[in-house]
């Protein structure tokens, strides 16, 4: 879709069944996705420039802290300090 039809549309528009008369009227919006390249190098840039600030990588899997309150993060089935009956 384009940013003229945002306004317009809703998901439930753009399904299998759908799909096959929206390319009919349209086309295929992506057909030119190929055409043109760019280089990744300013990303290798700014992760380079950043690394070397010390800012790093995100801790994979990220590092949520607990806030008060907030229950278990552990399935119940997995949860070893559950009481059992």
């Amino acid at each position: 879709m384009t940013w003229d039809e945002l306004a317009e549309v809703e998901p439930e528009d753009f399904t299998v069944a759908t799909m096959p008369a929206r390319f009919a009227d349209v086309g295929d919006r992506h057909a030119a996705i190929n055409d043109a390249s760019h280089s990744l190098q300013p990303l290798l840039d700014i992760y380079e420039r950043d690394e070397a600030e010390g800012e790093g990588d995100m801790p994979y899997p990220p590092d949520y802290p607990k806030m008060p309150g907030e229950p278990k993060r552990v399935q119940p089935s997995r949860d070893r300090d559950r009481k059992r009956d």
